[in-house]
């Protein structure tokens, strides 16, 4: 859905109405929680809502406190009153889909990431939940946590990731960094913790997230429902992006 779908209704409302649903629309649907005056107006401007322009939305939003929340730097959020009063105002459900959130929470952290293989994953991940394609969602944003964890266990040294695969498969042997890929996911998650990169509890996580993703990534039956992805998903940020 595009912010001039979802401000159609209130398209001749007043500001302070499609300031707080446009503040909504960005916070659960474009995965920006905060934004400034010049975003507000730029959201309305291209949703084509009139007389935005030139209106006075600093004043607007002042006044429209304790629906908004000012914070440093010129941004502004929506408050929790804020939200339940768009919602009644759309008649909007109490709770979004949750697929729907779990594409808020990806955009708001591939906005984050600097490596761009990264985030061609997580981009990749979140289409695929638009689309309503659960098990590529998973193998998507696996890749994404696997080439994250890559980087950050090669980071340890050539040398010491040697001797630390040694210890389990002593014909391990490195010439360059491409060499290091074809270490399979699960000796990459015992690998960050002989580098106390993640503890037991996160490895665990680890272990199960990649269960799924082999479960989402060959032809079986299983279909992962909505709530098993959502949890793979807060998983998957909390250990590895340190995210949530």
């Amino acid at each position: 859905m595009t912010l001039a779908e979802f401000l159609h209704p209130i398209r001749r409302s007043s500001k302070r109405e499609q300031i707080l649903a446009t503040l909504f629309y960005f916070k659960h649907h474009a995965g920006r929680s905060d934004a400034t005056v010049r975003e507000i107006r730029e959201g309305l401007v291209q949703a084509n809502i009139p007389r935005s322009r030139k209106a006075n939305l600093s004043d607007t939003l002042a006044g429209a406190i304790p629906l908004v929340d000012r914070l440093g730097g010129g941004r502004w959020r929506i408050t929790k009153s804020g939200e339940d009063h768009v919602r009644e105002q759309l008649a909007l459900p109490d709770e979004l889909p949750q697929a729907q959130e779990d594409v808020s929470t990806l955009r708001q952290l591939s906005r984050s990431l600097a490596d761009e293989t990264v985030r061609e994953y997580v981009d990749e991940a979140i289409k695929c939940l638009q689309a309503g394609a659960r098990r590529a969602a998973v193998v998507f944003l696996w890749s994404g946590a696997i080439h994250e964890m890559r980087e950050r266990v090669w980071s340890k040294g050539k040398r010491q990731i040697e001797e630390a695969l040694q210890q389990r498969n002593p014909k391990a042997r490195f010439r360059r960094k491409d060499d290091f890929s074809i270490v399979k996911d699960s000796a990459l998650i015992e690998l960050t913790g002989d580098f106390s990169i993640f503890d037991k509890s996160e490895r665990k996580r680890l272990a199960e997230g990649l269960d799924l993703r082999n479960d989402c990534g060959h032809p079986v039956k299983y279909r992962p429902r909505e709530k098993k992805v959502s949890s793979f998903i807060e998983d998957v940020l909390q250990v590895v992006f340190d995210a949530t």
